[in-house]
């Protein structure tokens, strides 16, 4: 694994074209961090460490900028290819050397306090749109009645905004007692973009309400922004 310094747009459409297949997987991990630059340095030393730099995976790490209740500082996303390449992934870093050093190290500087996985299952918006080096995200956990019925609308809605942002639909597989089924990421360059960018501002707006507003509940919302990221060679 590389340390990717170009614009993120790279790492956008990796992303995009792993959730045409409706295949990509990811763990998310949140955590309390007392030294940022303690946990990047471990970070940076796991990508290129032996094990880490044979993965398939893509790992961000973001800081939380507002959270509600969620204690979190930041978070790291683990995104794999595929079901397959997370079950290679993990059995290439399990009892590694390598990675009991990255959860040494980190753990001298932050702790976690959640853990939850989901599988990508739709994007829209476009990566073009994602320029800086580091975006900014407003995450929406959602419990959703009807997926089936959902995910069409959601589809639907941002088909007709391809120019703002980008945008990823993931159904939850795990979160502890998190009620939330299914989360929406929404991609910016920066914060005030997001803002000026609300949904609700957008085209389709109305008919996305009336075609889904009944089949999800909100439970959770919070705007992150992207730290650094590593993605496999």
């Amino acid at each position: 694994m590389k340390v990717v310094i170009k614009k993120v747009v790279i790492l956008m459409s990796g992303l995009f074209v792993q959730t045409a297949l409706g295949q990509a997987v990811f763990q998310s991990v949140d955590l309390v961090v007392s030294d940022p630059g303690a946990v990047v340095a471990a970070m940076d030393k796991y990508a290129a460490s032996p094990t880490g730099s044979s993965l398939t995976s893509t790992i961000q790490l973001y800081r939380y900028v507002a959270a509600g209740d969620n204690e979190a500082t930041h978070a790291v996303n683990v995104v794999h290819p595929s079901p397959s390449d997370m079950d290679s992934n993990l059995m290439s870093a399990q009892g590694s050397q390598d990675q009991a050093t990255l959860l040494a190290e980190i753990g001298q500087s932050a702790r976690i306090v959640n853990r939850w996985m989901g599988q990508i299952l739709l994007s829209g918006g476009s990566a073009a749109n994602i320029t800086a080096p580091n975006p900014a995200a407003q995450v929406y956990m959602m419990s959703v009645s009807d997926p089936a019925a959902y995910a069409p609308a959601f589809a639907s809605f941002i088909g007709k905004n391809s120019d703002v942002g980008q945008s990823f639909l993931s159904s939850i597989i795990a979160d502890g007692e998190n009620p939330a089924t299914h989360v929406v990421l929404n991609f910016g360059n920066s914060m005030g973009e997001l803002l000026m960018n609300q949904p609700q501002t957008l085209e389709g707006w109305d008919e996305y309400v009336a075609d889904a507003g009944d089949n999800r509940t909100i439970e959770a919302t919070a705007m992150l922004q992207l730290v650094k990221f590593w993605a496999p060679e």
